[in-house]
């Protein structure tokens, strides 16, 4: 239930579909099992697993959703040789060349008889709504899959009117600054793990680990230009994360200091305890999101 790697995005408009509504239209986009000729299919599934089975979890004005996705696995490899066989009968039995369309269209025949005998692969998307700080928080590694979270979700309630916090350009000025200027707020402290990019176009990249940050070796990029892409840091002792150029966050973990706040839940409970652990990570969040949200709109 923790989550890992975090987009996150403003309602421009107040959220006010009810838990209730919202399950029904989650239903109405549920999801189910590729058929034999579908390449892939998407939709709701029970935000706790096999731990329950409605399509919402509400903990704490936070409602939690999780999306699942179907995919037949057709390796190109395999399509490649087929359409290459076919593509040399054809050209030696008729003594002409094969044209890209009708190429296309073969590979396209091949692809339809592979699909009722492929393998698939499942994968979820978790992400919650939380109503007090009105975000939309996701827990993904990039941006075209939590495009196509709201993109299902918009289509289930009607419309979702968020939009990302980034300003163009502005959060690599904010991570320079705190680094630079040795201003980083009190609620964090630096971790040891930074990225720098020239400003210019197809500019240089230099990535650093397990360094002192403030050292002078390091400080050096940032006097010859270069402006910080990536950060890692920690906050108020409780979550580590490394912050992004685009206000993601990767690689995020939560210290034993708020792990260890669930420990009286046995691990057999689990409906119990992974409620307790959202409850908790959320908590965390509402704390954390809105201050990152402040420090960018203050530029």
């Amino acid at each position: 239930m923790w989550f890992s790697n975090i987009y996150f995005f403003k309602f421009t408009k107040p959220f006010d579909t009810s838990q209730e509504q919202l399950e029904k239209a989650l239903d109405e986009l549920k999801f189910t099992p590729c058929g034999t000729l579908d390449m892939s299919k998407f939709g709701w599934t029970s935000a706790l697993g096999h731990n329950s089975s409605a399509y919402t979890h509400e903990g704490s004005g936070n409602i939690l959703l999780r999306a699942k996705k179907e995919e037949k696995i057709l390796p190109s490899s395999v399509i490649k040789d087929l359409l290459e066989e076919k593509v040399a009968n054809i050209e030696k039995a008729e003594g002409r060349p094969v044209k890209k369309k009708e190429k296309d269209q073969i590979k396209e025949d091949i692809i339809h008889s592979l699909l009722p005998q492929a393998f698939t692969k499942s994968s979820y998307v978790n992400g919650y709504i939380d109503t007090k700080t009105q975000l939309l928080i996701l827990n993904i590694s990039s941006k075209n899959k939590a495009d196509d979270f709201m993109a299902l979700l918009r289509k289930a309630i009607g419309s979702l009117p968020v939009e990302p916090i980034r300003k163009e350009g502005t959060i690599e000025v904010l991570l320079t600054h705190w680094l630079k200027n040795d201003s980083l707020p009190s609620q964090f402290s630096l971790e040891m793990e930074a990225e720098f990019k020239s400003p210019e176009e197809d500019g240089a990249i230099v990535r650093v680990k397990q360094q002192d940050l403030t050292a002078d070796e390091v400080m050096r990029h940032l006097d010859t230009g270069k402006q910080v892409t990536r950060l890692a840091l920690l906050w108020q002792d409780r979550i580590s994360f490394i912050i992004t150029d685009d206000l993601s966050l990767k690689r995020v973990k939560f210290t034993d200091l708020i792990k260890e706040q669930n420990d009286d839940i046995p691990n057999e409970d689990k409906l119990a305890k992974m409620d307790a652990d959202f409850t908790l990570m959320a908590a965390e969040f509402a704390e954390l999101l809105p201050y990152l949200v402040e420090q960018v709109e203050q530029l």
